[in-house]
């Protein structure tokens, strides 16, 4: 009853009796819907139909006259409400229902003390006063201390749910930025544009970030494990800078992004320069595809368990903010290493694959192949293949069918 966009029309709806009537006439709801219908069409049965429905809607037009008069004499449409719901837009949408397109109408609701709404909102108040009157509980009380006391818990609620709604802005907010980021690296590949700078960046971002991680404290710096790690990401064997006794972090990245530069430029030269562009299309695209999805049932299970970081006296939204973009940071770092690693280690096919045919198809023996009847009948020699040729006319999906029965071909034989 709260919804837009429905007029209750007093006397009744033209259009609902026809169709009712027609429905008592065996008329499927198929030919309901062609009947209604303004499409132009040459089917007699749908040109039918919609004489049909024409002449019905016209019939209890006439009749709905003298009913829809009789209503309005009556003070048309009462909308009558046993309760009023936490917001008041709702109770307004309810009472829209009447006075609609100028006809008369009127609304009333009803509340009781014992109502959700003010058992939770304004309960006591109003329960002090009413047992002061020492009234009947049956007799209906009509006070503006009760409408302003419904209106200020409407309120309340209204605040509360805007409050929630807010909230719930905050954590998206936190996303919108983050999936405006992704999307442009998408746009990009969609878009056909060259990527090849774009890679070299991620080269040479990713040189930086594998050497500051290992070499940020020499004291503890494993060799074994920093050229397994880069042999991994960028198929790079060995590296002079790291073999000397004062390791130089400017001097190990600076190596370490020449030789990588090395082995792209040699690849590309190896795989072909569009096949080149080509393959970092589709790398880029489903990485970035498959890391994003992940990242967003990641920031998910976040935010389900965010809010109990209130009991540590922490602002959840603050945290959420704070955790998202550390999360973030890994998902762009793991697209990085995963496109890195995969052009870097890409291959090229040497062998040329051949189509070759394995069995040769005879027509030997096909003449003494049996076929047997449907109904276990003596077997019958098959004559050979034939191919059947239709030379009727095609039929739409949702033109009439052939067979005459009124139906869209896609609903009868089409099936």
């Amino acid at each position: 009853m709260a919804g837009r966009g429905t007029d209750i029309m007093l006397g009744g709806n033209s259009e609902y009796l026809a169709k009712q009537e027609m429905r008592k006439q065996r008329y499927t709801e198929e030919q309901l819907e062609q009947a209604t219908a303004f499409n132009e069409t040459e089917d007699e049965t749908v040109l039918e139909a919609r004489r049909k429905f024409k002449d019905l809607q016209e019939k209890f037009e006439s009749e709905i006259k003298e009913e829809k008069q009789k209503v309005i004499e009556a003070g048309g449409l009462k909308i009558i409400g046993t309760e009023r719901h936490e917001s008041r837009r709702i109770d307004n949408q309810l009472r829209g229902r009447s006075g609609r397109q100028g006809d008369n109408g009127e609304s009333k609701f009803y509340i009781g003390l014992d109502d959700d709404l003010m058992k939770i909102f304004g309960g006591d108040t109003i329960t002090r006063v009413y047992d002061t009157l020492g009234a009947d509980e049956n007799m209906p009380i009509q006070a503006k201390i009760l409408s302003n006391a419904v209106e200020s818990a409407q309120r309340k609620v209204e605040s509360r749910n805007f409050s929630i709604r807010k909230n719930v802005l905050q954590y998206d907010d936190v996303m919108n930025v983050q999936r405006g980021i992704i999307y442009d690296e998408r746009r990009k590949v969609l878009d056909g544009e060259d990527l090849k700078e774009h890679i070299g960046n991620m080269i040479d971002s990713l040189a930086e970030e594998t050497a500051m991680e290992y070499l940020s404290e020499t004291a503890d710096f494993n060799p074994e494990a920093f050229m397994q790690d880069i042999g991994v990401n960028f198929g790079i064997t060995e590296l002079e800078s790291i073999q000397k006794d004062n390791i130089k972090v400017s001097e190990v990245i600076e190596e370490l992004k020449e030789k990588a530069h090395a082995i792209y430029d040699e690849k590309e030269q190896t795989i072909g320069q569009e096949a080149m562009r080509e393959l970092e299309r589709v790398i880029m695209l489903k990485i970035v595809d498959e890391r994003w999805m992940d990242h967003i049932d990641g920031m998910d299970e976040l935010k389900n368990g965010i809010g109990l970081r209130a009991y540590g006296q922490k602002d959840p939204v603050v945290q959420y903010r704070i955790e998202g973009a550390d999360m973030f940071d890994q998902m762009v770092l793991d697209i990085k290493t995963d496109v890195v690693k995969f052009i870097m280690n890409a291959r090229k096919r040497e062998e040329n694959l051949q189509r070759t045919t394995s069995i040769k198809i005879t027509g030997q023996g096909f003449e003494e192949e049996t076929l047997k009847d449907l109904d276990g009948n003596a077997p019958r020699k098959s004559g050979g293949i034939t191919t059947v040729v239709n030379t009727e006319p095609e039929v739409g999906r949702n033109e009439p069918c052939p067979c005459g029965s009124g139906k869209k071909y896609k609903n009868c034989c089409g099936k």
